[in-house]
């Protein structure tokens, strides 16, 4: 598979990451995050286990969309940097924000699975 191949590949998986979240959909998101995955963002730092808690449900998105997304592959680990926006909630917590997104995949078994990701929210 090409270079282009696979970043296009990840890009779209970006993308399914958010719908998964979004449509609370637990199992497809068990497929797509690493045993290791931690996650630093608005919401605090989030193990694999409490980033599915959230995600099955109290975690709400309305609106998400990504305004840019760069990927870098290197063999088989990937840096996607990108800016990302949503309309959020987590247990009532207002998480509306842009954000400066950084996510780490890597290739195992024929697949990839997120192992980090770091979120800031972004200047306005």
């Amino acid at each position: 598979m090409t270079t282009t191949a696979v970043s296009h590949e990840l890009v779209e998986l970006e993308h399914e990451l958010a719908r998964a979240v979004c449509d609370h959909d637990v199992e497809r998101l068990e497929t797509m995050l690493a045993s290791e995955f931690t996650l630093q963002g608005a919401a605090g730092q989030l193990d694999r286990d409490a980033f599915l808690e959230a995600a099955a449900g109290p975690y709400e998105i309305d609106e998400f969309g990504y305004e840019q997304i760069d990927p870098e592959v290197y063999g088989n680990t990937a840096v996607l940097v990108s800016r990302y926006r949503q309309v959020a909630r987590l247990d009532g917590r207002d998480l509306s924000y842009r954000m400066n997104v950084t996510d780490i995949w890597t290739r195992r078994d024929a697949r990839w699975q997120i192992v980090r990701r770091h979120a800031t929210i972004a200047d306005e």
